[in-house]
């Protein structure tokens, strides 16, 4: 078996199990084909006192013992936890400067147990990227980068985009999870080659199920407080939708609390939509598959997406889709799939939901269902995964 150590820019743990769950199930997954051993090595930044920061920095220069804590996650995959310690008092520069240095003692720390990996695979170039690359150099191992952010620079210093760009520059094998992701990253650094891998979707958890007749239509939407998922315009669109059909509820799933105001509950109150929307700030990642089949239809008005996690699960259980022009879902959204419309167009988002809920446009669920499984199903991903890793 081919040994893969796994940098994940983010990383799932017990007091937060959604963060990144796609990293852990795509290695839990990769372990149980029995092609590779996956290991996940993980540093995380937290705030800590500045004399905290300033001891541990100190001792950076003098090969100091790190702890790797691996009860911080889940036990599978086997996982390799340690704080990187941040204040705000530390700037940005120095900070990628000092979490380098701890990445790479980690990694010494990791090898007195572990055999030496076969393979660095960096999840995000921001900011895993930048460690990938630094072990890579001292210990001759070739390292992989997959992006999964959005590919922007403005709130970086010009120290760490230079960093993470090189970080591109120099992988031995780039990958991006959607068409519009490659784009990006060609705009700022065109010494690569992403090719496209898109994330697992797990088809084994996810069917069609027959639905029982209904007097309302059901729309669902996963989504949170952040203005690039477009969560006025959904709540909006309901609005619409509203004015012009009764006979239908929606489910928002995602936390809309921001600096203690719920948004959602206060946009649903705005557009008078009590009675209609049900919002359930979180679900346990085993719930999603049952939760989606509760609806006849996935919305998602985001600005932009890389890739699309919840929308492509719903495909999975044969749930058309209507989205914006976001980017990310655009790769699997066809005439036989769903509808694409314009960004920030609540009336183009309700009109498209309007003409499937009133039959004008019709899908076949086992079509929508096969077409996600050739393009982001076990086999597909297996396949892809074992030719990003392969060297011959």
């Amino acid at each position: 078996m081919k040994k893969i150590l796994v940098i994940p820019s983010w990383y799932p743990t017990k007091t937060n199990p959604l963060r990144g769950s796609f990293f852990k199930e795509q290695a839990e997954f990769l372990n149980q084909s029995g092609q590779f051993e996956i290991k996940i090595l993980f540093g995380e930044v937290k705030s800590q006192k500045l004399l905290n920061c300033i001891k541990t920095y100190f001792k950076s220069f003098f090969g100091f013992r790190i702890r790797l804590d691996q009860e911080f996650s889940f036990k599978s995959p086997q996982s390799f936890y340690f704080v990187i310690p941040n204040n705000r008092w530390v700037s940005d520069r120095l900070l990628v400067f000092f979490s380098k240095r701890i990445y790479i003692q980690a990694f010494m720390e990791f090898v007195k147990n572990n055999s030496l990996p076969e393979l660095i695979h960096a999840q995000s170039g921001m900011d895993a990227g930048i460690y990938a690359h630094s072990i890579s150099k001292i210990h001759s191992i070739p390292f992989l980068i997959t992006e999964h952010q959005v590919f922007v620079f403005h709130h970086y210093s010009r120290r760490k985009a230079k960093l993470i760009l090189d970080a591109f520059k120099f992988a031995d094998k780039v990958a991006v999870v959607s068409v519009d992701q490659r784009r990006q990253i060609l705009m700022n650094q065109p010494d690569c080659n992403p090719e496209v891998i898109p994330n697992l979707i797990d088809d084994s958890k996810f069917e069609i199920v027959k639905k029982e007749k209904s007097d309302r239509f059901r729309i669902i939407t996963f989504i949170y407080s952040n203005s690039i998922k477009g969560f006025e315009t959904f709540f909006e669109t309901m609005y619409l939708l509203n004015e012009k059909s009764s006979d239908f509820e929606f489910i928002v799933i995602g936390n809309g609390n921001t600096s203690g105001v719920d948004l959602f509950k206060n946009l649903n109150q705005k557009y008078g939509l009590e009675k209609k929307g049900k919002l359930i700030p979180k679900v346990l990642r085993e719930d999603v598959p049952s939760m989606l089949c509760l609806a006849d239809l996935y919305v998602c008005s985001s600005i932009y997406e890389t890739f699309g996690i919840a929308p492509r699960e719903a495909m999975m259980c044969g749930l058309p889709i209507v989205s914006t022009a976001n980017g990310g879902l655009e790769d699997c959204i066809s005439s036989e799939t769903g509808v694409i419309v314009p960004i920030k167009d609540p009336r183009a988002l309700m009109e498209a939901i309007l003409e499937i809920k009133n039959r004008e446009l019709t899908f076949d669920a086992r079509i929508i269902r096969e077409l996600a499984l050739k393009k982001f199903g076990r086999r597909a991903f297996l396949n892809s995964i074992c030719n990003f890793y392969s060297f011959e």
